[in-house]
């Protein structure tokens, strides 16, 4: 009887975050006053007419659920339970989830991704998912990259009004009429003859582009702040 209960109560609420999560996504996301900084990285692939692999931290996905919404971007979602939740949200909101981790059915993942970008579909990984440890990346991506072809767009957001949660991943939520920033960094290529150790290379190098490019985010408004006030 426990059991029946729990099945019901699980169903109920992946219901109820399959329509109100995207609605409340969508209502916070056209309050917020989004400014994008470094999309000429992202222009320079896009005329070459190439799928790119979006690489961002766990704790910055929500901003993006509604920047990026309706795009058919392909997600890789973890196969747990907080994932199926997060699936039901974004595939209400134009994304496609491909289920698995670096943890969970991670090679079958893998190689499903892979196979996206071969059909011409952008797709995001968040490197450090879905467990963390926080804001360190796995090398999933980086053999996603090498078998595929594709660069890696690191990108990230934050907002000047935000609250952060104390979850492994600090999870980010803008309060509403809040000013946002999206940044993109530099590409990163992996070719397909890269030794182990240009692989852990280019590892180290996502990783250092994250980090920075997440604390330019974080001070971009106290920045834009001090310009404004100076004479």
């Amino acid at each position: 009887m426990r059991n029946r209960l729990k099945q019901i109560k699980d169903k109920l609420l992946l219901f109820l975050a399959s329509w109100i999560g995207p609605l409340l996504v969508s209502i916070l996301g056209m309050t917020l006053r989004i400014e994008w900084v470094g999309e000429e990285n992202l222009d320079i692939l896009r005329k070459e007419k190439k799928s790119v692999i979006y690489a961002f931290w766990h704790g910055r996905m929500l901003i993006f659920t509604f920047s990026h919404r309706k795009q058919k971007i392909h997600v890789l979602i973890s196969q747990h339970r907080d994932g199926e939740f997060i699936a039901r949200i974004i595939g209400n909101l134009g994304f496609v989830s491909v289920r698995g981790s670096t943890t969970r059915g991670g090679s079958k993942a893998i190689f499903e991704m892979c196979e996206k970008t071969a059909s011409g579909f952008d797709v995001a990984i968040t490197p450090d998912g879905p467990k963390g440890p926080g804001f360190e990346v796995h090398p999933g991506i980086i053999y996603i990259a090498q078998r595929s072809g594709m660069a890696i767009v690191p990108i990230t957001n934050s907002a000047k009004n935000r609250w952060s949660l104390s979850s492994w991943d600090r999870f980010l939520i803008p309060q509403p009429f809040s000013k946002a920033v999206i940044m993109l960094g530099k590409p990163i290529c992996v070719s397909a003859e890269c030794s182990s150790e240009e692989l852990e290379e280019r590892r180290k190098e996502l990783e250092k582009q994250l980090l920075e490019l997440t604390q330019k985010a974080d001070d971009y408004f106290l920045s834009v702040r001090s310009e404004q006030a100076s004479p």
